[in-house]
């Protein structure tokens, strides 16, 4: 006979968070074991964390589409010196540079701290919603689910090579420390891309925002195309004329 299987809900995994992390974290195998292993890690990671929020921003410095999202107001701060607004005056000592780097320092340090429930899923979430112009969000900064995903590479990266440099553990534990924390970030990874994919199920109030720029969109193209067929009629029209007029011309009328 075979297994049967386990049913999951299409709807809730969009709407539910805590049901999104416990299909997901079951699907990959992050387990309790593997969350407490991030935590025993933390004697290791907690003091690296200044090193790895410095590389991340010289980074994120490196390229000017990544770098241009910090002229803007962001979730939280409200950009008070006007020429910060011009990204050619932004610098690591910016306010706003200061801001994300005490945001991604705190992101690191729950990491390794918190306890695994609702509470911290909704925090992962959070931080995955903060980045895109969905509705229900202060601030209108969105970033691109590529260069999101790009970091996540550059920093789930840094913080293995750390892992396997560490000598603190035998190496048993240490590889399984390795795959916890690589579980992790495509866990975090999966709370970004589901503001992004187009088979997330929206809220109503979402769904209103939603449909009133389709609609927009869809007048738009409408009178696009009613003036594109008014131009065709009369392109049509005209040469019509001109057409008979020189077969008329032919027959010597």
């Amino acid at each position: 006979m075979a297994p049967s299987q386990k049913h999951i809900d299409h709807d809730r995994l969009y709407t539910d968070v805590q049901y999104r992390h416990d299909y997901v974290s079951e699907f990959i195998e992050f387990s309790k074991k593997d969350q407490d292993l991030i935590h025993q890690s933390a004697t290791v990671v907690a003091g690296l964390v200044p090193t790895i929020v410095d590389a991340v921003y010289d980074k994120l410095f490196n390229y000017d589409i990544t770098w241009s999202h910090f002229a803007q107001d962001q979730d939280g701060l409200k950009i008070s010196d006007e020429k910060s607004k011009n990204v050619a005056n932004v610098t690591m000592r910016s306010e706003v540079i200061a801001f994300r780097k005490t945001m991604l320092t705190k992101y690191l340090k729950k990491l390794v701290t918190s306890d695994w429930n609702l509470s911290y899923l909704k925090y992962l979430d959070w931080v995955g919603h903060i980045h895109t112009t969905t509705p229900m969000k202060k601030s209108s900064i969105n970033v691109e689910y590529i260069h999101c995903n790009a970091l996540f590479g550059f920093l789930s990266g840094m913080i293995v090579d750390a892992l396997q440099k560490c000598t603190e553990w035998d190496d048993a534990t240490r590889d399984s420390i390795i795959q916890a924390y690589v579980k992790f970030f495509w866990m975090q990874n999966d709370l970004f891309s589901k503001y992004y994919v187009k088979e997330r199920v929206l809220t109503d109030k979402e769904k209103a925002a939603v449909g009133a720029s389709e609609e927009a969109a869809e007048n738009k193209i409408r009178r696009h195309l009613r003036n594109e067929s008014l131009l065709n009629t009369a392109v049509c029209t005209a040469a019509g004329i001109v057409i008979g007029a020189i077969f008329y011309k032919n027959l010597g009328f």
